[in-house]
C-alpha cells in the first residue's frame, strides 16, 4: 500500500525520527488500521529519497515500541497495540486493592506515619523555626574536601569500585573504622566490622539475623522512633523499660528479664534520642553485667558517639565487652552527610559472618565508591578536622539552647534535659490539661515545629512532652525559636491557672 507523508531534511529532528512520528500519527489517528501493510524499507526509502538504512532504523524503533510486527519473508504490518495507560487520575479503579494486599505490620506502619505527619504538621512558609530534623546542618558540610576524595577514588580505582563488592564493605574503610573505634578503647579489628547503609540498615540486619515474629526485644521508652518501625515490620514484640534521669531503669529491666528472656536489648547510652541523656560509667557497667549474667545480646547504638561537647567522655559499653555480648552500631551520617548512608556494625566475627549473608541477600553490597571516598577522606585527615570544627559550632549551639531554656521556659511547670552532646533536648510538661494535637497547634501558631513526644513511645505516652533538635539551626534561630516556645507555654499555663481560680 502507499503511505503519503513528507519529511523535512533541513529540520534538526533526525529523519528516522520524523518517519517514526509520521507513522505513529497515522496509527494513533486510525488512518492506518491493525493489519495494514506498510511499504518495504526499500520502497519507503525511494519514496522519501533517503537512505534505506534510515528507514530500516525507523522501522526497528516502531517494532520495539509495538507499532509494527513482521515475520520472515513478509511485509511489516500495523500491530494491534495495547493502548498506553492514561494518567493516574483518568484511569479506571485499580484491579488490585493494594492496601489490602500489604501485610498487617506494613499497614500499621503506614497508619502511624500518617498520624505522625498530621501531628508534626507541614512545614509552612515564612519565618518558621524547625526543631524537628535530626540531620546535620548542610551549611557545615565539607563539600570541597569530600568532592576531591570522591574524584581521586573514581579516577584511580573506578573500574573496581563500580563493580559489586563484598557484602562486608570496602576493606580499607573497615580498617579505618576499626582504628577509630580503638581510639575509643574498643578492641576491634576490621574482621569485626561490617559496613551498612546507615545505622538504620544496621538495626534492620540485626533484627533479620537475630529475631523473628513473636520474639521479644527490650527497648528504652522513649526511644528512637525509626528503630521501633523496624521492630514492627519484622513482627517482634517490644517490651519497653522506662527511662529515668540516669538512663534505662535497670531495676525495672531486671524485673522484666525475670519474666522472659528477650533476643536483644536495644540502648542508646550517649546523647540518647530523644532525651539527650548520657549514662554514666556505673550505669554502663551494671547494664553490661546484667547482659553477661543472662547471655543476652546488648545492642549499643552509638550513632552520635563523636558529638560530645561538655564534660569528660564516658567510654562506650563495647570498650568493656570481654565476653562478646555487645553489638555496637555506628554511623557517619550524623557528623558528615545524611545522604552518604554509611554506618557499621562491630561485633564478634561469628555474628558478622551471618550479617554478611543477610546483607548479600538484601542488597548484594553497598556503594563501594562512597565508601572508598570516605576512606580517603578519613586517611587524609579531613574527618578529624571536620569533627573539631563541628564540635566548636555545636558546642555553641547546644549552650545557646540550654541558656535559652533557662531564660524563657516557666521552670515551675516545665522540665528539660541538659545534654552533654548530640543534637536533642527533651522537654516535659507537668499538669497541663490539653491533648498533644492541641499543644502542637498552639506551638505551630507561633511558627515553630517540634517533634511530638508520643512518636518515641511504644504504647501510650504518660505525659505531654516533645523533642527539640538543634541539628539544622544556628544560634540566632535557636534563641528565637525557644523564645517563641517559652511565650506559648507561658500563656498556656496562665490559662490553666486562670481556669482554676
Amino acid at each position: 500500500m502507499g503511505i503519503l507523508f513528507s519529511i523535512d531534511k533541513r529540520s534538526k529532528e533526525p529523519v528516522f525520527r520524523q518517519i517514526m512520528d509520521r507513522i505513529i500519527g497515522l496509527v494513533d489517528s486510525g488512518a492506518l488500521l491493525p493489519g495494514a501493510r506498510v511499504p518495504s524499507s526499500r520502497s519507503m526509502a525511494e519514496q522519501l529519497d533517503v537512505n534505506r538504512s534510515t528507514v530500516y532504523r525507523a522501522y526497528q524503533e516502531l517494532w520495539s515500541m509495538g507499532y509494527l510486527e513482521s515475520r520472515p519473508g513478509s511485509y511489516s504490518r500495523v500491530r494491534q497495540r495495547v493502548r498506553v495507560a492514561s494518567a493516574p487520575g483518568k484511569r479506571r479503579p485499580p484491579l488490585i486493592h493494594w492496601q489490602g494486599r500489604c501485610t498487617g505490620p506494613t499497614r500499621d506502619l503506614y497508619a502511624d506515619s500518617v498520624r505522625q505527619a498530621a501531628l508534626v504538621g507541614p512545614l509552612a512558609g515564612g519565618d518558621v523555626i524547625d526543631f524537628v530534623p535530626l540531620a546535620p546542618d548542610s551549611r557545615c558540610f565539607p563539600l570541597d574536601a569530600f568532592r576531591k576524595c570522591m574524584n581521586q577514588a573514581l579516577s584511580r580505582d573506578g573500574e573496581t569500585l563500580l563493580q559489586y563488592g563484598s557484602p562486608l564493605g570496602y576493606g580499607p574503610l573497615r580498617t579505618v573504622i576499626a582504628e577509630r573505634m580503638r581510639l575509643h578503647s574498643m578492641n576491634v579489628s576490621a574482621d569485626n566490622i561490617i559496613i551498612t547503609t546507615g545505622a538504620q540498615n544496621a538495626i534492620q540486619l540485626l533484627v533479620q539475623a537475630l529475631a523473628g515474629p513473636g520474639d521479644r526485644v527490650v527497648i528504652e521508652t522513649p526511644t528512637y522512633a525509626r528503630a521501633m518501625d523496624i521492630f514492627r515490620l519484622v513482627g517482634v514484640e517490644m517490651t519497653p523499660v522506662a527511662m529515668n534521669a540516669s538512663g534505662m531503669d535497670l531495676t525495672a529491666l531486671e524485673r522484666c528479664l525475670d519474666r522472659a528472656a528477650p533476643v536483644m536489648i536495644y540502648t542508646i547510652p550517649n546523647f540518647h534520642n530523644p532525651t539527650g541523656i548520657t549514662t554514666d560509667q556505673v550505669h554502663r557497667e551494671t547494664l553490661l553485667r546484667i547482659c553477661e549474667d543472662r547471655a543476652i545480646p546488648l545492642v549499643e547504638d552509638g550513632f552520635e558517639e563523636e558529638l560530645k561537647y561538655f564534660g569528660k567522655p564516658v567510654l562506650p559499653i563495647k570498650s568493656m565487652d570481654r565476653r562478646g555480648v555487645v553489638v555496637y552500631l555506628g554511623t557517619f551520617s550524623k557528623v558528615l552527610f545524611p545522604g552518604l548512608r554509611i554506618g557499621w556494625v562491630a561485633a564478634e566475627e561469628g555474628l558478622i559472618d551471618h550479617l554478611a549473608v543477610v546483607q548479600r541477600a538484601s542488597i548484594i553490597s553497598g556503594n563501594l565508591l562512597d565508601q572508598a571516598a570516605l576512606a580517603r577522606f578519613c586517611r587524609q585527615g579531613h574527618y578529624d578536622r571536620h569533627v573539631r570544627r563541628f564540635h566548636r559550632i555545636y558546642r555553641r549551639r547546644m549552650q545557646t539552647a540550654i541558656d535559652a531554656l533557662e531564660t524563657h521556659f516557666p521552670r515551675q511547670h516545665v522540665t528539660w534535659t541538659r545534654p552533654a552532646g548530640g543534637y536533642t533536648l527533651w522537654v516535659g510538661l507537668r499538669h497541663l490539661q490539653m491533648d498533644e494535637p492541641g499543644l502542637l497547634r498552639a506551638i505551630a501558631a507561633h511558627n515553630v515545629r517540634v517533634m511530638p513526644g508520643s512518636v518515641h513511645f511504644h504504647g501510650d505516652c504518660r505525659a505531654l512532652s516533645f523533642r527539640l533538635s538543634i541539628a539544622q539551626l544556628d544560634e540566632s534561630q535557636i534563641e528565637t525559636g525557644i523564645g517563641r516556645l517559652g511565650r506559648v507555654l507561658g500563656r498556656l499555663y496562665e490559662k490553666r491557672t486562670s481556669a482554676h481560680r
